[in-house]
């Protein structure tokens, strides 16, 4: 037990417990900044999905196949056919081109959250409205070209 007349250690301090005296070693080191700290934890996990991401891609646990591929009524019978989808195909194109613009933002002040144009927002909205309206049209009607000669009275 450290007597009261002992001079003080400047790298440790005395805390006094039940009349027991436990010496505890002060950290001389500076502490990392947590804001840092979460900062690269973030950019890790973030990395680690995108790595996660391209080897699903690459290892064909993700199939691209379909991509742009979309299903449409053939007659009334229920059935189904796989045909090109306008719709996904500019909604994808889009998407991309809107994220790219964010990311350049941020590269450019990463000290903010980039503001988001009110033209990119209502894009965006008609994009999702044209692609949900083709989809809807081509689940319950079948394609344009289908609905054209059925409503022309050709045999489709």
């Amino acid at each position: 037990m450290p007597s009261s007349d002992a001079s003080p250690i400047p790298t440790c301090f005395v805390v006094p417990i039940d009349k027991l005296y436990i010496m505890l070693v002060a950290h001389t080191l500076a502490m990392p900044n947590v804001a840092n700290f979460a900062a690269w934890e973030g950019i890790i996990l973030l990395a680690s999905f995108l790595v996660m991401v391209l080897w699903k891609l690459f290892s064909g646990d993700i199939p691209l196949d379909d991509l742009l591929s979309g299903d449409a009524r053939t007659g009334y019978r229920g059935n189904y056919s796989t045909f090109f989808s306008p719709g996904r195909a500019q909604m994808l194109m889009l998407t991309i081109v809107s994220a790219t613009y964010l990311l350049l933002q941020v590269i450019q002040d990463p000290t903010k959250f980039p503001d988001v144009p009110n033209s990119m927002l209502t894009t965006l909205g008609g994009s999702q409205a044209v692609y949900l309206a083709g989809k809807a049209q081509a689940l319950y009607f079948g394609r344009f070209r289908d609905l054209a000669e059925l409503v022309l009275g050709r045999k489709p």
